[in-house]
């Protein structure tokens, strides 16, 4: 038996949010050519690593040495963060043929995604898009993805090769490549509705 599951990736693979995430950082802090380097600089190490994460390293390059402090200040730039994002995720365009293809793919095979977006407001904004019917599943952040894709197949009783794994990121490869299932790498130019020669030729 082919692909009974679809695992997708949500920034950048059904939504065109990428660069708002990225923009939403530089509003945090003070716009002088210091913070805008370190900025610069981090993104490109870790980008796919969770806001949290990013933030406290960001402090941290920043001067900020004191490991309560670096918590406190990362979680609240992390909430101005986390509004600033889930206004623009809410309103954005998808990605190229992604809820016609959702409405395609959705009686047939077993939809979920898998994100570092955090949890509360990943669902928040497919609620706001009206598209959380189409998914059996939806883990973001603090939820590991390469573990969230064990507990996929665990959960729909699946071999590794019927479940597919659908993003534009590192850690959705690596996803896979530990879980020994497909994967579909969306790059920018990448149609959505594509998918479904894909996945009929798996």
């Amino acid at each position: 038996m082919g692909i009974r599951a679809i695992v997708f990736d949500f920034d950048g693979t059904l939504i065109k949010s990428n660069q708002l995430k990225y923009d939403a950082y530089f509003k945090l802090f003070p716009p002088d050519d210091r913070h805008a380097r370190v900025i610069r600089a981090i993104l490109s190490e870790g980008f796919e690593q969770s806001r949290y994460v990013i933030l406290e390293e960001m402090l941290r390059r920043l001067g900020v040495k004191e490991a309560l402090s670096l918590k406190e200040r990362g979680k609240a730039l992390a909430g101005r963060y986390n509004e600033i994002v889930v206004a623009g995720a809410k309103t954005c365009p998808e990605k190229e043929g992604a809820e016609v293809m959702l409405k395609k793919f959705m009686p047939a095979y077993k939809l979920y995604v898998s994100s570092t977006t955090p949890d509360a407001p990943l669902k928040e904004i497919i609620q706001f898009r009206k598209w959380e019917a189409y998914f059996h599943g939806v883990f973001g952040y603090p939820h590991e993805k390469s573990e969230t894709l064990r507990r996929i197949i665990a959960l729909e009783k699946l071999k590794s090769h019927q479940a597919l794994v659908v993003g534009d990121g590192e850690s959705d490869r690596k996803s896979a490549m530990e879980n020994r299932c497909p994967f579909v790498h969306v790059t920018e130019k990448f149609h959505l509705e594509e998918l479904e020669r894909m996945v009929a030729d798996l």
